[in-house]
């Protein structure tokens, strides 16, 4: 609003005197505003003006039959904190115009002498638009921070701050369930279309899944085609219901890419989270229950129980593997070689043994 090119300006004035009210529409037309004035005497009709509409700039009396410019800065404060709040009295002290403006006040003028108002209003609506623009670029900047900059669900490391806050509520009882989704055939995709057509497929798949859940729930990309939903507040069964219900949902779902018509496959892993677990736990869970559901040919859904001998068998190899990979990084495999020598014939082999 501090643009000279644009001097319309909606003012909300708190003031008692009708005439004093229009000497103060009288000094914005003369800077070269166009004002569009709406005057409140008390709390009641200034909250009403506030839930009414934002307004560019207030302008308030001190001193008001049952009623003073704090209360009435109070009142702009809850609404918009940003909003320009103007004291201008006759009768306001030093002392007064000191605390107004400490409580967050923008600036004081005594009414004889308007001649402060216009640059006082040019100032505080050209910071207005300073403080508005810097805090547009902090929210972009925490979402970036926050979110897969392709798809614009939750990022990893974000979906895992939550997770650990959701955990604190079920070791009070709370019920709450993960999600794990891998795409079955996405590497065809990529392969025979390259990635743009990738990048486009998992835009349009995770549009058509926030359809699916609610607004509380917490969906990410966690890499690649790999994403979770966490279900809060959800208990074990109707966890099973959203799985089958998205399942249902991309089963019958068709990616089109030029003259090309794919279909995409999904497993998804279901856990239900409790109160012991910690987040990387889960999410290995998940993952692994996912991966159940790949190793039986993809396309379906795995629900994690108590005992599952799927994923204790799952964790088995993972756990060998990781042995092995630390054993052949660290020098950890030797190979002995054992000479077998036959009893007839003359023959000689070898056993090796790792």
């Amino acid at each position: 609003m501090g643009n000279v090119e644009d001097r319309a300006l909606r003012v909300l004035i708190v003031e008692d005197s009708e005439d004093d009210a229009l000497l103060l529409l009288q000094q914005l037309r003369r800077g070269g505003y166009v004002p569009e004035m709406h005057r409140v005497e008390d709390a009641v009709t200034m909250e009403a003006a506030l839930k009414q509409r934002r307004w560019d700039l207030i302008i308030a009396d001190h001193n008001l039959p049952g009623f003073d410019s704090q209360r009435a800065l109070k009142l702009a404060k809850r609404y918009d904190a940003n909003t320009p709040f103007i004291l201008v009295s006759g009768s306001v002290g030093e002392e007064v115009a000191v605390d107004a403006m400490k409580s967050g006040a923008h600036d004081y003028v005594m009414k004889h002498n308007l001649a402060r108002l216009l640059p006082a209003i040019e100032r505080e609506l050209r910071e207005a638009d300073n403080r508005r623009a810097h805090q547009r670029a902090e929210a972009t900047i925490r979402h970036l921070a926050f979110h897969d900059h392709l798809t614009g669900v939750v990022n990893r490391a974000r979906f895992e701050s939550l997770l650990d806050e959701t955990l604190k509520s079920a070791r009070e009882g709370d019920t709450h369930a993960l999600l794990y989704l891998d795409l079955d055939q996405f590497k065809i995709v990529n392969d025979t279309c390259g990635h743009l057509a990738g990048d486009e497929l998992l835009k349009r798949l995770c549009q058509k899944i926030k359809l699916k859940i609610r607004a509380s729930d917490v969906f990410a990309r966690l890499g690649g085609d790999e994403f979770a939903i966490l279900l809060k507040h959800c208990p074990p069964e109707r966890a099973a219901q959203v799985a089958q219900e998205l399942f249902n949902s991309l089963v019958s779902w068709r990616f089109l890419w030029g003259e090309r018509t794919f279909k995409v496959g999904t497993s998804i892993g279901v856990v239900p989270i409790k109160g012991g677990d910690d987040s990387q736990t889960l999410l290995t869970l998940a993952d692994m229950a996912c991966y159940a559901a790949k190793d039986r040919g993809g396309n379906r859904i795995h629900i994690y129980t108590e005992g599952d001998r799927d994923i204790l068998q799952r964790r088995g190899e993972m756990h060998w593997l990781q042995r092995i990979q630390l054993a052949m990084s660290s020098g950890g495999l030797l190979l002995y070689q054992q000479q077998i020598q036959a009893l007839q014939g003359g023959e000689s082999h070898c056993e090796l043994l790792l």
